[in-house]
């Protein structure tokens, strides 16, 4: 398999050889002490993957990072920076960068998301070359009535969902018909991402989450928007900051369909707690009736065992007839009151019977 070209642009000589020493047994690197070279050879060739540092004495590795962006090369940018504060985290994904590493770093880091981000192109590229068909261009605009009739058409759709991954596809054809590009975000017991097609998640939009999930509602940067909720967090790539008109409206759509979804992923979860009651309650049940079926049998031979030996030793102790049914009436006494017990537990058994079948017809 032909290795991934993996270019570094970094004018500290020390990280650009640290760094090529390190990648170099897994990838074809190159290495690029300022942004001239770099942009030299960009024009003719194309590298898979850039480690690329923020500050060149020659330009801005943001810009570079735009600059490929825009020239629509399918190159994945990995930020290597000292600069690692939210906001340089935040425009380097404005940028269109797939991940960041702060330096210093660990060797194993950098070796690590290297290889991941290598991971990621070659599942993205795939999954373009398995379409036999480009995607049709953005859907017009629509209209406030259709885009309306789209969110009420989703929560009619979310109550037929019964996992995340169904209710996160009925998301997703609701962002589609709205022209948004999104993913998604649900947090419960464990955290899961959704992107559509079932295409992996970045690295960095999993780090944008990780920050910013707990920034209130509707949290803006640049063209993106992040809205929350307790469990439900997804990110809109691209609002539509030149209408403003449209951007209000698509501001008022999420905000509702982010509660929709919160309230679906606590049914969910509330259903399937109730399903692992049933199951857990339909077991108990089972093992209470072999247990009582075991135990009546095993008393009843006893107690019968008892009778008859009892009154086979009636002649040998030489007792009165009075005797002998004061002694017969006793055991026959205290085996009906065996029976009795016995009834009790499975009238419990019954009365959760009926209990699991109430919890069955409510899941």
């Amino acid at each position: 398999m032909e290795q991934l070209k993996v270019w570094i642009v970094d004018d500290d000589e020390d990280y650009c050889h640290l760094m090529q020493e390190v990648l170099e047994d897994g990838f074809d690197v190159r290495a690029f002490i300022d942004a001239r070279s770099y942009r030299d050879l960009i024009t003719r060739e194309r590298p898979d993957i850039v480690l690329m540092d923020i500050n060149l004495p020659d330009s801005s590795g943001i810009s570079l990072c735009r600059e490929l962006q825009e020239s629509e090369l399918d190159t994945a940018v990995i930020f290597v920076s000292g600069m690692n504060t939210l906001e340089e985290r935040l425009k380097a994904y404005e940028a269109g960068a797939v991940d960041f590493i702060a330096k210093p770093f660990e060797l194993k880091e950098l070796l690590a998301k290297t290889h991941a981000v290598g991971h990621y192109q070659a599942k993205k590229r795939s999954l373009e070359q398995a379409e036999s068909m480009s995607r049709n261009m953005a859907f017009q605009s629509m209209g406030e009535s259709a885009q309306y009739g789209a969110v009420l058409q989703f929560f009619r759709q979310c109550f037929l969902c019964r996992d995340f991954q169904t209710l996160a596809d009925a998301f997703f054809e609701l962002m589609e018909q709205l022209n948004l590009n999104t993913c998604l975000e649900i947090r419960v017991k464990d955290t899961h991402y959704f992107v559509p097609e079932h295409t992996p998640i970045s690295p960095i939009e999993a780090n944008i989450f990780e920050l910013l999930d707990r920034q209130g509602r509707l949290y803006d940067f640049g063209a993106r928007t992040v809205c929350n909720d307790r469990h439900v967090s997804f990110l809109i790539k691209n609002m539509p900051l030149q209408d403003e008109v449209l951007y209000g409206r698509v501001r008022d759509i999420i905000a509702v369909v982010v509660e929709g979804l919160e309230a679906r992923v606590l049914d969910i979860q509330r259903q399937n707690a109730l399903a692992s009651l049933v199951a857990d309650i339909g077991a108990l049940l089972e093992g209470l009736g072999d247990s009582i079926r075991q135990s009546d049998e095993a008393f009843g031979r006893a107690m019968v065992n008892i009778t008859n030996d009892i009154r086979a030793s009636f002649h040998v102790l030489d007792m009165t007839e009075d005797q002998e049914r004061f002694f017969a009436a006793l055991v026959e006494r205290n085996l009906q009151q065996a029976k009795t017990a016995s009834q009790a537990f499975i009238a419990v058994k019954d009365s959760l019977s009926s209990i699991l079948a109430m919890l069955k017809s409510s899941s």
